[in-house]
């Protein structure tokens, strides 16, 4: 199955509408917990394993406290089983809202990451991650999938250490994943995203 056929596409301006939010300017704590309620609902709809591109209005901002209690609040929803198991795939950022993104982020001390995407293709993992894992998550982007033995191969590293960065990736909520049952037992094959056509 094709990773783009499991993306959900969701309009930001669109799901808030009704909220008394401008087009564009997304400010506020307490308006941050109206949002997670709306988006929160909407995740709770999706089938695990999904993910969800968040495309966001142009020219928008995004203040620290409404990043904090809506992606957030979500991703860490999601860490401890409270909503589906999905990829947020953050879409049309500014440079000033991933900023804040980041800061979020470190303010808190947060084992969190986000994929922020282009159209273009392009992307960036804002978030506290390893070098280790960036670095696998770099290759993983270059090959579209690899399993622990073609990442073994590729990086020198013992199968267990590259199946552990896979998984860590994939409980981060950053790539997902499919499995077959070999004669060896269970064979999970990893993949990033694609968001465009």
């Amino acid at each position: 199955m094709e990773s783009q056929e499991l993306i959900q596409v969701l309009d930001i301006a669109e799901l808030f509408r009704g909220l008394g939010f401008s087009d564009r300017f997304f400010l506020t704590r307490q308006k941050g917990t109206q949002a997670f309620e709306r988006l929160k609902d909407y995740i709770q709809k999706q089938s695990e394993g999904n993910a969800i591109l968040l495309c966001f209005p142009r020219d928008q901002l995004i203040d620290v406290s409404f990043i904090d209690e809506t992606i957030i609040r979500l991703l860490e929803d999601m860490n401890i089983g409270h909503c589906p198991n999905c990829t947020l795939l953050l879409q049309g950022l500014t440079p000033d809202t991933i900023a804040n993104l980041g800061a979020a982020i470190e303010f808190r001390h947060l084992k969190l990451a986000f994929l922020v995407v282009e159209l273009t293709g392009k992307w960036q993992c804002i978030g506290q991650i390893e070098l280790s894992l960036r670095e696998t998550l770099n290759l993983l982007a270059i090959h579209g999938s690899l399993t622990a033995p073609e990442l073994s191969e590729i990086l020198k590293l013992a199968i267990n250490s590259a199946s552990n960065r896979l998984k860590r990736l994939y409980d981060l909520h950053l790539i997902r994943r499919d499995y077959e049952v070999t004669n060896k037992g269970l064979q999970y094959t990893y993949y990033f995203w694609k968001w465009t056509e």
